[in-house]
């Protein structure tokens, strides 16, 4: 890096820049409501504006001037605040991960965010925005070698270069991207329309929500009209509809997985798993290996159909803002991921597994009251609106036949020292659970429960996210009692000082 270790460093002075054009529509939010007025607020823009623009590019420069940061021998340390001084000490001992970010324009002017994470569980503990590529790499480097006791930069830089020449575990090219957005299927974009418009209704010339505005604008025509074109043409227009609503679907989650997953790499580095994704936002992460807690596999009818899944770890790490479950193989077929799971310790055993199934009878008693309100009310609308009837028993039905395929794709097996759970009918998930991972078990009796001599086990595991805590239920009530105390059992035996060393 340019300046010795331990001298106060400051970040790019591009940083500036960048920064100041992020925060530039916030100063400008209140231009419109001045233009709401007429032309009477024209004359003050030519001041107003030029003034929001230098107040906001001076705020930006203070904070940079007084952001400081030094790279001690144990400890990274860094002074921020105009005010009101902050000095924070992250030291290298506690730091779990440490990735580089690259949003669009940082990564125009070859910038890189540092994103520096020591497992407190609220995201990242500390960020340096931005250094150039080279510095926030080299300082990545020097993070992770300070951590692991290397000090030489010559073995740091041979070390980098083998990194960067090595064979990724996984890859992704333009191809399996657009299938993985087929899989993907999102109408966010309709939802954004909305909010946006929602956002701007003041500034609109009609009323958003004005339901003889809309009618008016279908084409002009009259509503007899449209009455008139017969069932078979008002058929066909509401097919119409529903396909472009699936091609906006299709359309939008192919830009969303490209946008989040272009240039796909995964690699084996000395701390664990080395993760490159992003096309406007670059990322490239490092998941230490000992931080593994569990793997996910995710499928789905139609993707297990066509041969492919997903693999995620959940991990001790946060995945930038959105949880610690990461993503490390989007789209791949099962055999490109047993090298994944080899390198973290992990085996998939679930063909070859014997799984135990639920209790069915927990399952269906709750769904099957709702059932039976259902079509109580059903029957009492066969004397009211004899065409509503058959819809209600439908959908009684329908509860039933959910209960049924949660029970059918629930179970579980203890396999060579792993928990292996199958949960899901539509949205498939096999669980990898290393019994040493287990932090805790809760056995668990609902009022169903007690009534069929069952009982749940929830499954504490470190990093907990959406995905967790994991929940088997309805067992045999001794079934869940004997697998509560073998797994427990394993985990007395092991020294957690061994398991967790970096």
């Amino acid at each position: 890096m340019a300046a010795a270790a331990g001298e106060p460093q400051r970040t790019h002075p591009l940083s500036i820049v960048t920064g100041f054009i992020a925060a530039l529509p916030q100063a400008l939010y209140a231009i419109p409501a001045l233009l709401v007025g007429g032309g009477k607020a024209l004359p003050f823009l030519i001041f107003i504006i030029p003034t929001i623009i230098a107040l906001s590019g001076f705020a930006r420069w203070l904070t940079w001037r007084h952001f400081t940061y030094r790279i001690g021998e144990e400890e990274i340390r860094i002074d921020q605040g105009v005010v009101s001084r902050q000095s924070r000490s992250v030291p290298f001992e506690r730091i779990q991960d440490v990735g580089l970010e690259q949003k669009l324009l940082p990564r125009l002017l070859g910038l890189a965010a540092v994103k520096i994470e020591t497992g407190g569980g609220k995201g990242e503990d500390a960020e340096l925005s931005y250094l150039k590529l080279a510095d926030a790499e080299a300082l990545r480097d020097l993070i992770r070698d300070r951590k692991h006791g290397v000090i030489s930069e010559t073995d740091t830089a041979v070390k980098a270069a083998v990194e960067d020449e090595a064979p990724p575990l996984f890859a992704m090219d333009t191809r399996r991207l657009i299938i993985a957005g087929l899989f993907n299927f999102s109408l966010v974009v309709i939802g954004l329309t909305f909010a946006f418009l929602t956002q701007i209704q003041d500034f609109l010339p009609f009323d958003l929500y004005d339901t003889e505005f809309w009618m008016g604008v279908a084409g002009r025509v009259h509503i007899e009209e449209i009455r008139t074109i017969g069932l078979a043409a008002q058929i066909m227009a509401a097919l119409g509809g529903v396909l472009i609503l699936i091609a906006v679907g299709i359309l939008s989650g192919i830009i969303r997985t490209v946008l989040r997953d272009y240039g796909f790499r995964l690699s084996r580095v000395p701390a664990g798993f080395r993760r490159q994704r992003g096309l406007l936002t670059l990322t490239d992460v490092v998941l230490p290996r000992h931080r593994v807690q569990a793997a996910l596999i995710l499928s789905g009818p139609i993707r297990r159909h066509f041969g492919w899944r997903e693999l995620k770890f959940q991990s001790l790490a946060q995945d930038s803002k959105a949880g610690s479950d990461h993503s490390v193989a989007p789209l791949a077929h099962p055999a490109e991921l047993e090298p994944i799971l080899a390198e973290a310790g992990l085996e998939n055993a679930a063909d070859a597994a014997r799984f135990h199934r639920a209790k069915l009878g927990p399952f269906l008693l709750n769904w099957s009251i709702l059932a039976l309100l259902i079509g109580g009310g059903a029957t009492a609308l066969l004397f009211i609106a004899p065409l509503a009837a058959p819809v209600a028993y439908a959908i009684a039905g329908w509860f039933l036949l959910l209960a049924w395929l949660r029970w059918r794709y629930h179970r579980h097996a203890l396999v060579g020292g792993q928990l292996y759970v199958q949960t899901g009918w539509w949205r498939q998930r096999l669980t990898l659970l290393p019994m040493v991972k287990t932090q805790s078990i809760d056995l668990v009796r609902s009022p169903a429960d007690r009534l069929f001599g069952t009982a749940g086990l929830v499954f504490g595991v470190a990093g907990g996210s959406a995905s967790f805590p994991l929940h088997l239920r309805a067992l045999p009530l001794a079934d869940a009692a004997a697998l509560r105390e073998t797994i427990m059992a394993a985990v007395t035996r092991v020294d957690f000082s061994e398991v967790n060393e970096a």
